[in-house]
């Protein structure tokens, strides 16, 4: 399945209405999100799953950054 632009709509809104277009506050929630599976009891999740978890939230936090930063520099 391929995406379209207008597919990534619903997460632009959410970008907009909960970050106030702020990628950099939505990167520094990701950052704070992935610090906190640190304190998750350690049985809550395998070992592989915790780390398949925080994987995507990084990929997802350096896609956003690149957004910024190209943005930035337009």
């Amino acid at each position: 399945m391929s995406l379209k632009v207008t597919d990534l709509r619903p997460l632009l809104s959410y970008i907009q209405e909960c970050h106030e277009g702020d990628l950099l506050s939505l990167t520094q929630n990701l950052d704070k999100t992935i610090f906190m599976f640190h304190f998750i009891p350690m049985d809550t999740f395998s070992d592989l799953e915790r780390q398949n978890c925080c994987h995507v939230l990084m990929e997802l936090k350096e896609a956003v950054m690149e957004v910024y930063l190209n943005k930035n520099d337009l």
